[in-house]
């Protein structure tokens, strides 16, 4: 077996690697990883092409392809990968420095990746290609549809909130195993068979009770940009000095944070009047990236705050948690759905006319991070847009998720931990994205305007979840 591995360095992969390698003759080709894991992953496969990661991601060849002539795209293979282009043309806000990569970069890079990597498969050929995660850097997504359509088996891990159990898909639009496992399960149930550990039933009871008792993630304070319960970060400095049993882990921490805010991380930002492949900010242009980015993420919490208004609890309606973005989690794990407007608009135009849309902007869209990418993935026409649907409103960040799901008649995701909890909750979620928990009871994928319409008329008459 002929294998690509994409974005495994960790040591655990590694390993995974070796015994695949040993016990099953899975043979390294091509390897996409952080250039640390270089000298280990040459030292076993010295015959196995090494491509720095960053590199695979601003589309700058393996060295051993640096000077290679790719091979040419004509008018099929543009046509057979349009639906392709299109997501990944959104996929790439994630390269954006507030304006910074326009069409015609975004193409540039998606033309030169689809030309590199048919020609990386022409000459491996591959048998099985590895990612670590569902693919979403853009160079990784270009080759998963490059395996579908010369029928190159691909294996990708999605993780669940269950500590340590994670899913094992072949793609992330089929069917998992898991899920499979399911549907044969509740088609032929084996009572004595089916148990849920301690642990399990634990999580799963967290989401049961009041909004305090919720996992910590969930409890968050949008006014203090904290997660509610995490009573470590919200000590007082003061606080933090008089608690001399943590006096060493205080200062670590501020050694940490100080060697971060003057430290430029790796990044694969392009910057103004430099190609992609040539942007690497100093500390200088990295700082006025990060202030920039923060004012144009106060400017859209601004106008998001504006245009909410205060919510009737009796009045039936769908919530709509919006997805962070930009994140694989929508793109490509939504499809065509990455633009949420489409979801709202549609819910606006299939409910019953007495019903409302309450939608609700992920708690984090407005948090800087490291890589400060949030500010890239919304536009202030999109809150003008969503508020000016007649049935549709935009509810107030204080609100909480666990009171929006108990009053609603259903809630909508694309794929994120809202429609998970809704389950849990006993509400029905309709969802149009492919989350890890798709297939499960209570859910409804929703594809078309048809399926939404049905799915909201078995509501309406009382579908009740069975739990």
């Amino acid at each position: 077996m002929k294998v690509i591995y994409s974005g495994l360095f960790e040591e655990y992969w590694l390993k995974t690697a070796q015994l695949l390698s040993d016990e099953n003759g899975w043979q390294p080709v091509y390897w996409i990883a952080m250039p640390e894991a270089e000298t280990i992953i040459r030292g076993r496969y010295p015959d196995v092409i090494f491509h720095p990661l960053l590199d695979a991601i601003k589309g700058i060849p393996a060295p051993v392809y640096a000077e290679r002539l790719c091979a040419p795209l004509d008018q099929p293979i543009i046509q057979q990968n349009a639906y392709t282009e299109l997501l990944l043309l959104r996929m790439m806000e994630r390269y954006d420095a507030r304006g910074s990569f326009d069409y015609n970069d975004r193409v540039r890079l998606l033309h030169r990746l689809m030309m590199y990597w048919q020609t990386v498969l022409d000459e491996t050929q591959p048998d099985i290609v590895v990612f670590t995660v569902i693919p979403h850097m853009i160079y990784d997504y270009v080759l998963h549809e490059y395996c579908k359509q010369r029928g190159i088996r691909t294996l990708m891990f999605e993780s669940t909130p269950f500590l340590g159990r994670t899913f094992i898909m072949e793609t992330f639009e089929s069917a998992s195993p898991a899920e499979t496992l399911y549907n044969k399960l509740l088609a032929d149930p084996v009572p004595d068979d089916i148990f849920l550990s301690d642990e399990v039933e634990n999580y799963i009871h967290s989401f049961k009770g009041s909004y305090q008792d919720a996992p910590i993630y969930i409890r968050r304070d949008p006014k203090k940009k904290l997660y509610q319960g995490s009573t470590s970060s919200q000590k007082s400095v003061l606080q933090k000095l008089l608690d001399f049993e943590k006096y060493a882990q205080y200062i670590k921490k501020q050694i940490r944070i100080l060697r971060a805010r003057v430290t430029v991380p790796q990044n694969y930002v392009k910057q103004k009047h430099k190609k992609l492949e040539n942007s690497q900010m100093n500390f200088l242009a990295y700082q006025i990236f990060r202030a920039r980015s923060r004012r144009r993420m106060r400017q859209l919490e601004q106008r998001y705050k504006q245009l909410a208004v205060e919510l009737d609890f009796d009045q039936p309606y769908i919530f709509v948690a919006l997805s962070y973005q930009p994140e694989r989690t929508t793109s490509p794990m939504a499809g065509a759905f990455v633009e949420q407007y489409l979801i709202v608009d549609m819910l606006s135009k299939a409910v019953p006319k007495d019903w409302k849309i309450y939608v609700k902007e992920h708690p984090t869209q407005f948090t800087p991070a490291k890589y400060f990418r949030a500010q890239s993935g919304r536009s202030l026409d999109l809150y003008d847009d969503l508020a000016a649907l007649p049935n549709v409103q935009l509810v107030p960040l204080d609100i909480s998720s666990y009171d929006l799901i108990d009053h609603a008649q259903a809630v909508a995701a694309t794929t994120g931990t809202a429609g998970w909890e809704a389950l849990h909750r006993g509400k029905p979620v309709l969802l149009f994205g492919l989350p890890w928990y798709r297939g499960c009871e209570g859910t409804f994928q929703i594809d078309t305007y048809e399926s939404c319409l049905s799915a909201l008329e078995k509501i309406r008459t009382g579908y009740a979840l069975d739990e």
